[in-house]
């Protein structure tokens, strides 16, 4: 949970924030809306892990109390999750403001021990990040106050340092332009298209490429990848590059490589499909 606390760090101010509760198992489904709710300016704290310092824990759970709204990020890995549920419960007793985002369709609040008049906002199975976070602006209990300065989290950072560096090469392009007709050289021929987008895995990377049928990859064109075919007999040694695709939900996988998914937790958030079988 390194890159999700670095990427959208827990709100430590003391405006009002609300605390998002979800298991840890979830956390790759759960990054997709902190991003959403950063970008939109939504103060949100979070907790992924259990300390061992006295110190920290008593500040963890301070923390999580003082929260103006507690927002559940309901799936299965949530209602199997122990830790999870009790810092939901922890809160309850507190007497806060809950609302319940049943992401699945699956077993609502009641079976996770939520007291029947808390608000539960019901998302049908593969509902994306952008209905829970409307569900979740438009849910009883909901506050503009929660809502302050955008965050500048990676993609936007990213998009304003693109913006930049595309109005510093339009600049350049056009003085060089004009240095070349002044002294009668024939035009330089157009720049070559180039990814915008650095992966780790280049697997991954052409595997991207395909999905979007060809061309440079940007930030821009990754939310469209919703089913990525991992080719080869073999599962990527490094997966940190499917963080980068908000809208996944499904990896297809050879038959082979698909007995190597025990040794890979991180694809349990996706839908898994073979292929190679004998009906191809």
């Amino acid at each position: 949970m390194d890159a999700l606390n670095k990427a959208y760090a827990p709100y430590t101010g003391a405006e009002p924030y609300l605390y998002l509760c979800f298991s840890e198992a979830s956390g790759k489904r759960a990054a997709v809306l902190l991003r959403r709710l950063a970008e939109r300016g939504v103060r949100v704290w979070y907790c992924t892990q259990v300390g061992t310092d006295r110190v920290v824990r008593e500040s963890m759970h301070e923390r999580m109390l003082n929260a103006a709204l507690t927002v559940v990020y309901l799936d299965d890995n949530f209602r199997s999750d122990p830790i999870a549920k009790s810092r939901l419960l922890a809160c309850q007793r507190s007497g806060q403001k809950i609302v319940c985002l049943n992401t699945d369709g699956g077993d609502g609040g009641l079976s996770i021990g939520l007291h029947a008049d808390a608000v539960e906002v019901r998302l049908s199975r593969g509902a994306s990040a952008a209905d829970a976070e409307r569900a979740l602006l438009h849910a009883d209990g909901f506050s503009q106050a929660l809502i302050g300065e955008p965050a500048q989290t990676g993609g936007r950072l990213f998009h304003r340092l693109t913006g930049i560096l595309i109005g510093v090469t339009v600049a350049l392009l056009a003085a060089g332009a004009l240095w070349f007709f002044l002294h009668r050289v024939p035009p330089a021929p157009p720049p070559v298209e180039q990814d915008t987008v650095t992966f780790v895995d280049e697997t991954i990377r052409e595997a991207v490429r395909g999905a979007l049928g060809g061309g440079p990859i940007d930030a821009d064109r990754l939310g469209d990848v919703t089913v990525l075919r991992l080719p080869g007999d073999a599962i990527p040694a490094d997966l940190s590059d499917l963080t980068l695709l908000p809208s996944l939900n499904t990896i297809e996988l050879s038959q082979t490589a698909a007995s190597g998914v025990s040794a890979h937790p991180e694809l349990y958030a996706y839908t898994i499909e073979l292929y190679g079988g004998a009906s191809e």
